[in-house]
This record gives structure tokens, sequence and C-alpha cells, in this order.
């Protein structure tokens, strides 16, 4: 089917380097588009015989041929081997075939770009509603989304892992989603949308050769990403442009939403670290942090309810990040002394003033340990 103001917009540009009138009829013979407006909404006796018989073109030399039909060339526009419509070029036909040859091969190429153009944009919707769905909708019918699938093409018996892309400076979400796209490796069935403004969603899917290691997994991400971190870094030098977020590899549809959820606490939970250009943050580097914060915060208050009273407020924010930093340190006082910028005897200063306060020793104990990790959760 020809689209009115397609044809129109065609024939508004062709006519801006030619003189010759030209009509575009549909398939049911009416003039949908043409230079004489007046013409629009006419029925095109000679086109209608071209879509309805075997005639592919048709000469017509004077106006007593068809009634209303000036002399011209009509020929049938085809598209995938079925006539969709006709175009006429008026003017003496033995001097215009050529000028009416190009118009239809012009006229077929546009109908074919058209064609391909709703093509891709319908697939971008189907797609986006499919991730929308594993994403966001709770309990999402599994057999509705294999539907979905089997229309995009994508095989859920393939591992996949969500990488979520937080831009952080003013890239625009298009060019990262191309950027990202082009990484070497990038397949038909890893699934990328646009989610807004600053992020891109990307489920890659995980290599199973036969003998591979799945420790291998961070080998395979990093590999994947390494183009677009390198281009990052090209363009923006240390300064950080972007940060990917990689959830947990999953296999079923129905589980794609809590791998895209494991995406969503990183974001919000471990920030950018080094001075990279770009970072990769895994899911599996904060599972202890995760599980923390998943606890009832309810429960951990009440467990800890008189160690809450007895950190008085002034001690409180620094309690917060003496043990935050051993946390992150794997309770390495030098590294924690690092982290926050303090001289080595100003940590152990601090460290043995918490051993005091709380009667406890988590670099010795693992049980001490536990226990300030889980006070330190209960007062974030």
């Amino acid at each position: 089917m020809i689209r009115p103001e397609m044809a129109q917009r065609f024939i508004d540009q062709i006519t801006e380097y030619t003189e010759y009138n030209i009509n575009i009829m549909d398939g049911s013979g009416v003039i949908i588009a043409s230079r004489d407006k007046n013409r629009i909404g006419s029925y095109h006796e000679a086109a209608d015989r071209i879509i309805r018989g075997k005639e592919d073109i048709i000469s017509i030399d004077d106006d007593k041929m068809f009634p209303g039909v000036l002399p011209g060339i009509n020929m049938a526009i085809m598209e995938d081997g079925k006539k969709e419509g006709v175009v006429g070029v008026t003017g003496d036909p033995a001097h215009i075939r050529e000028v009416a040859m190009v118009t239809r091969l012009a006229i077929e190429a546009m109908l074919k770009y058209e064609k391909q153009q709703e093509r891709i944009l319908l697939r971008r919707e189907r797609k986006e509603n499919f991730i929308y769905m594993l994403t966001r909708v709770e309990d999402a019918d599994p057999a509705e989304l294999r539907q979905l699938a089997e229309r995009l093409n994508y095989d859920e018996s393939i591992l996949r892992v969500p990488i979520l892309c937080r831009i952080l400076d003013d890239t625009p979400a298009e060019e990262m989603f191309r950027l990202i796209r082009t990484n070497d490796g990038h397949s038909r069935q890893d699934m990328s949308v646009i989610t807004d403004e600053k992020h891109v969603l990307v489920f890659r899917t995980l290599q199973e050769a036969k003998g591979s290691k799945y420790s291998r997994f961070r080998e395979n991400i990093l590999a994947y990403l390494d183009r677009t971190l390198r281009e990052l870094r090209s363009r923006h030098g240390t300064k950080p442009a972007a940060v990917f977020y990689i959830g947990t590899p999953q296999r079923a549809f129905t589980q794609y939403i809590h791998a895209y959820r494991h995406c969503t606490w990183l974001e919000a939970n471990a920030g950018i670290s080094g001075n990279s250009a770009a970072e990769a943050v895994f899911f599996y580097d904060h599972t202890e942090e995760y599980f923390y914060s998943v606890l009832p915060k309810e429960e951990l208050h009440r467990v800890f309810y008189q160690y809450r009273l007895q950190l008085q407020a002034e001690d409180r924010e620094q309690f917060l990040e003496t043990a935050g930093a051993l946390i992150r340190n794997n309770f390495n006082l030098t590294g924690a002394a690092k982290e926050m910028y303090i001289h080595k005897n100003t940590m152990m200063y601090r460290y043995n003033k918490l051993k005091d306060l709380l009667d406890i020793d988590p670099v010795r104990s693992s049980s001490d340990r536990n226990f300030l990790v889980l006070l330190y959760y209960s007062m974030k």
C-alpha cells in the first residue's frame, strides 16, 4: 500500500527538477498524489486497468483513448512482485519513456525504503515492549513473553546477563547505544534498548562452548565492553563518561526482572571506583552488601537497638565512616586509612576506640567482623 503523504512528498521533491506532470495512483486506480492538486481523488481508468489486468505499462497517445486521461505513460509500481499502484507521467510517450522509467524506479526505491523503515520501527516497538515486560512487569505471563520473543527471534535457551550503562556526561543515549552495538561480538541474540536519556540496557549473550568454564564470565563481559571502554577513554581521557553495571546471568525470561534489579541495585549502591573513563561494576563483587541490604530493617533495628543507643549522635558519623572503610577494605587498617585520607596512627586510634566501645576485635575475629557488618548496615 502506498501512503498518500509519502507519494505527495515524492512528487513535491521530484517536480523541483522537472516540468512534467506526475500522478501517482493507488491500488483502486484513484489519484492519491499529483503535481496538479485538483486531480487528487479523481479516478484514473488507465491505472485501474493496469492494476486489474496483465499489462504493466500503458501508453496513451491522445486523450480520446481514456476520457479524462491526458496523453502520457502509465507504469505499474511494483513491490515484492506485486502491483502496489501506478505512476503516470504526462506528455508525448515517444519523448518521456525514459523519464517515466526513472520515475517509477525512484518511487519503487522510496517505497522499499519506507517499508524497511516501518519494519524497523515495528521491531523496535516490539523489542521495547518485550524488554519492558522482562524488566518491569511483576509475574509476567511466561507464554506471552515467549510469544513476543518468538516474533523477535530471541532464543530463551541462551544464557544472558544484563549490562546497564549509566551515562555520566552529555553523550546522547542514541550515540552510546550505537557505540555499544558496534562492539566486537555483538550478535542478533543480544537484546539492547535505550531505557531513557541516561541509560542503555543490554542483555548480553554468554558463550557456553563445550568444556568452557563459568569462571570466564567476567573475562567475556570485559572483552565485549573493551571497544566501548577504549573509545570512551579516547574521547574523555580520565573524566568518567559512563559506568556499566553487570547483573546476574539468567536463562528463563521470567528471571530477567531479578537480574535487571541487581543492576539497578548496583547503580544505587555501588559507585564508580578509580579514575578510568568508564568502569565495569559486577554484582558478584557486591553480594555481601546486597544481602545485608535486603535483610529486614526492622529486625536489624531490634537486634541492635541498645548498641544504636550506645553510639551517641557525635559518634555515629565517625562510626559509619570508620566501619564502612574497614568493611570495604576487608578490615585492612592501612587500606581503610588511605580511603579516609587519614594517618595510620589516627586509624589505629579510631579502631581501638571502636573496640573499647563495642568490646569487639573484628580484625582478628570473624564473628566480631560479622557483628560489625550487621551493626553497620542496621545504622545506614
